[in-house]
């Protein structure tokens, strides 16, 4: 399951998390961020993920992690662990990549 998160919630959610973190970072009138939303949603319950935490965050209402992670595209998606950023990929692709896009960022768990 995908849980929305904000600023507040993000230090203690995604950097102080020691499971790794998937974050996606979307503007809620972003085509591309509406369609990939429920394929996250349900790579969140594959079982080969089960590790990893899924959360979402709505750049709009957020912009002071906004400006800390330097987004400029929508949707991106950004892999913490351990806190720290491993990897981040703007998934501004067709709906059929998607899913690869996601796999393609979690093989770095």
């Amino acid at each position: 399951m995908v849980k929305e998160i904000g600023d507040v919630a993000f230090e203690k959610k995604v950097v102080g998390n020691e499971e790794p973190v998937l974050l996606l970072v979307y503007a809620p009138w972003c085509g591309d961020c509406n369609r990939i939303m429920p394929v996250i949603n349900d790579c969140s319950e594959l079982p080969e993920f089960k590790q990893v935490c899924f959360r979402q965050m709505d750049v709009d209402k957020n912009p002071q992690t906004k400006k800390n992670l330097n987004v400029e595209r929508y949707p991106t998606l950004y892999l913490f662990k351990n806190g720290r950023k491993v990897a981040e990929r703007t998934a501004e692709v067709p709906a059929e990549e998607q899913k690869a896009i996601i796999q393609s960022i979690l093989g770095c768990c």
